[in-house]
């Protein structure tokens, strides 16, 4: 089967013909892949970034937001069967482990999650344990379903935090986290949505002015003092860090008012905080990472009904042998979300 393979350690991806996975475990289910989005952690191991290099093994088919049909299960498995429709979560969690038995099945001890430390969906078929599957409704769109996983690391963000019908609200970074983030900040009752990005940014940015929410350019303006002025002076109640870019846990602490909040979503690389800032403006910072059980019930929930209409950020549809063009142009923030089918 056709699959885009992260094999060396340097920048770049391979197209190989791998040999269909087999299930060896008596919890596992074969999926059929039909769709599978491509993720900003995906475009880090493309580039090899130093700070994400620890989080996968090589050779590795790459691949985590997959949506696609059970085609053979496990002995174990009972609750899914041939032809179910599903999604999955990158890594279930064991339920066995001291985190998971807390209700933290996203910080499980045991992880090996799918693209990264075991083979990934952009592929024709995928391994995944039953515990990380959800089913999906019948006539769900699976290019749309594929865009559940980034939609459930968004609401968990919001999940973390305690955002108020009337708050302001500030997104750093407009990927497809970013504006997914944004919208579930308006759906939410945020009085005002502002999102930052870069000039390069502009395509994005567009999208983002379309849907009604305000727009900073970080490198042609002052982003602290343009998102003062659209908050009475003071700052946002929330500040969102979506980016994954250098300095940017900094830039949300100068923009969250006294008493803010500030929501770290991106992987970012190590950089300079001055706590002191945020001892003195008693910002409350919530880390979030991926997502919970109850988060994939939600997200299937409002992806599926179209409360969050997710068919705006899908701006490629391409097939396996056409990964590594699909993958240029993201680098180049020309596309928001592509999804990658086998053929």
């Amino acid at each position: 089967m056709l699959s885009v393979v992260k094999t060396r350690p340097e920048p770049g991806i391979e197209i190989l013909d791998c040999p269909e996975p087999t299930i060896t475990h008596d919890g596992h289910v074969l999926l059929e892949v039909a769709a599978c989005g491509v993720c900003g952690s995906d475009l880090h191991f493309y580039e090899w970034a130093p700070h994400m290099r620890g989080e996968i093994t090589l050779p590795r088919i790459l691949g985590h937001e997959v949506a696609g049909t059970v085609v053979e299960v496990g002995r174990a498995v009972t609750q899914f069967k041939p032809g179910d429709r599903v999604v999955t979560e990158t890594w279930g969690g064991c339920g066995r482990c001291y985190y998971c038995r807390l209700g933290r099945f996203n910080q499980c001890m045991y992880q090996t999650r799918i693209g990264q430390k075991a083979e990934g969906g952009m592929a024709r078929y995928v391994i995944v344990p039953d515990i990380s599957l959800y089913n999906i409704p019948a006539d769900m769109p699976l290019d749309e379903a594929a865009v559940i996983e980034p939609v459930g690391v968004a609401l968990h963000s919001l999940e973390r935090v305690d955002l108020k019908p009337g708050d302001s609200v500030a997104v750093i970074g407009p990927g497809p986290i970013g504006i997914l983030a944004a919208m579930l900040a308006d759906r939410a009752g945020a009085h005002r949505v502002i999102v930052l990005g870069l000039a390069a940014d502009e395509a994005r940015l567009d999208l983002v002015r379309r849907m009604g929410y305000d727009v900073v350019i970080t490198d042609r303006e002052d982003p602290v003092e343009a998102v003062r002025n659209r908050t009475e002076g003071r700052g946002v109640e929330l500040a969102l860090d979506v980016s994954g870019g250098y300095g940017t846990l900094s830039l949300a602490l100068d923009l969250v008012r006294l008493g803010g909040q500030i929501g770290v979503v991106g992987m970012s690389p190590e950089a300079p905080f001055n706590p002191s800032i945020a001892a003195i403006k008693e910002v409350t910072i919530h880390g979030s990472f991926r997502r919970q059980p109850s988060t994939w019930f939600r997200a299937i929930k409002l992806v599926s009904s179209r409360k969050l209409d997710v068919r705006p950020l899908i701006t490629h549809r391409v097939p396996v042998a056409k990964a590594r063009e699909v993958f240029e142009i993201l680098l180049h923030r020309k596309g928001i979300k592509a999804i990658i089918t086998p053929d």
